[in-house]
């Protein structure tokens, strides 16, 4: 589901770019199962491109594709972005629920809370588990439904309001699609964070 104009300006600002560069990133690194350095990474949901210089940069991973429902924040990934990475990057739109990519595809998914913006939300974490590799990791940030359900959400945003998640759900949903995520998942101010990762292959 695309931002509305609130949502837009609220997620392509610079306080939001430190937010996620001076907190959220560490974090998330922090509960991983492992380090992020030469993977090769898939975001869901791309917004104006600080995630890709995150995981570039502070993950060091080996390559990044960014997928966006909206094509004008691809738009804005493509200005922000330029050629700085070169053959290492692909930007384009794509949906969450039906990622555009064969299967184990990838062995790092990075979700900066884009899940609960997806209608079918629980297609979009088997479409996760699909296109990761045996081992790869899921790791997520994202907003629990009580909260898209309070006063100031449901005034200024634009999130479906059917069928959401709270902490509990989303967990439920990774471990049915074939995620373990054990301790690595942690609440903070209502949020939630973790890391899941693809059972491998018995031998």
């Amino acid at each position: 589901m695309k931002l509305n104009w609130f949502e837009t300006l609220l997620m392509n600002n610079p306080v939001r770019a430190f937010v996620q560069r001076r907190y959220e990133a560490p974090r998330l690194a922090k509960i991983a199962y492992r380090p992020f350095n030469d993977a090769t990474a898939l975001i869901i949901g791309c917004g104006r491109g600080v995630d890709v210089h995150i995981a570039f940069e502070m993950y060091q991973v080996q390559s990044v594709t960014a997928i966006d429902i909206d094509p004008a924040q691809v738009d804005r990934a493509r200005k922000l972005l330029g050629d700085q990475y070169r053959d290492l990057l692909t930007l384009q739109v794509g949906d969450a629920s039906a990622i555009p990519f064969a299967d184990e595809s990838f062995d790092l998914v990075l979700d900066f809370g884009v899940i609960h913006h997806v209608p079918d939300w629980r297609q979009a974490i088997r479409e996760i588990h699909r296109v990761l590799s045996p081992g790869g990791q899921f790791v997520f940030e994202d907003i629990p439904g009580h909260k898209l359900y309070s006063w100031h959400y449901r005034t200024f945003t634009d999130y479906p309001r059917e069928n959401r998640f709270e902490l509990s759900d989303f967990r439920d949903e990774c471990e049915a699609a074939g995620f373990v995520i054990g301790d690595h998942l942690e609440s903070f101010f209502g949020f939630f964070r973790g890391a899941a990762l693809k059972k491998a292959e018995a031998a």
